[in-house]
């Protein structure tokens, strides 16, 4: 639970078929899913240890230390044993400059576990990693392969999407507890129109680069 499971795998998923239908394949794509689980269960495990004491406070009773009384010490060796994992089959799976895409994009998310979380930057963390996220899969099937501009803009935007859908569940709670963030910036109504102008933006990329 406290890697945040349903993220995690998604994006391992995405990222996995995404790196396949550029044309990875065989042990290429298993060190390409390696990296990137092992880069998300950090990224998840970092969020957990860093807002412990929130969530207790707050009673989440969905995270793992407050439903299951998870100490954040216990975190402490799977991410350095995470981290440890992700650098080098980064390098492996998308050699020198999509390895380096790919830590780059775990930094920028531990950052925003770290630093951004609750201010009105915490979108801008999803917004790199996510287009990071492009060069990965690119450079992992070819060091010639590059995301053109419009894929790498979905990319952010897409990052900036799941961030505030990620965010508008807990904006009440967030707010009374004089938590910030772009969502509890904005308001609720602000967010979904934001929402919806970053949708209209990546339905109107995607028709150009589709034809």
């Amino acid at each position: 639970m406290a890697t945040h499971f349903p993220q995690a795998l998604t994006m391992l998923l995405v990222t996995t078929a995404a790196s396949a239908l550029y044309g990875q394949h065989g042990i290429q794509l298993l060190f390409l899913a390696i990296a990137t689980a092992a880069g998300q269960a950090s990224i998840g495990w970092g969020n957990d240890y860093i807002d412990v004491n929130t969530d207790k406070a707050l009673n989440r009773t969905h995270k793992p230390s407050v439903k299951y009384s998870l100490e954040p010490k216990s975190l402490r060796t799977p991410i350095m044993v995470a981290l440890v994992v992700m650098v080098p089959f980064s390098f492996l799976a998308a050699g020198f400059v999509g390895g380096l895409a790919n830590i780059l994009a775990v930094a920028s998310a531990q950052v925003y576990n770290r630093y951004l979380s609750r201010t009105i930057w915490s979108w801008l963390p999803y917004a790199v990693s996510f287009a990071l996220l492009t060069v990965f899969i690119t450079q992992s099937s070819s060091s010639a392969l590059w995301p053109s501009w419009r894929v790498v803009c979905i990319a952010s935007c897409v990052g900036v999407i799941a961030h505030v859908f990620n965010a508008l569940p807990d904006l009440q709670i967030d707010k009374d507890s004089k938590l910030g963030g772009l969502v509890v910036s904005l308001g609720r109504s602000r967010a979904i129109v934001l929402l919806v102008v970053l949708m209209a933006i990546v339905l109107g990329l995607l028709v150009e680069v589709l034809t």
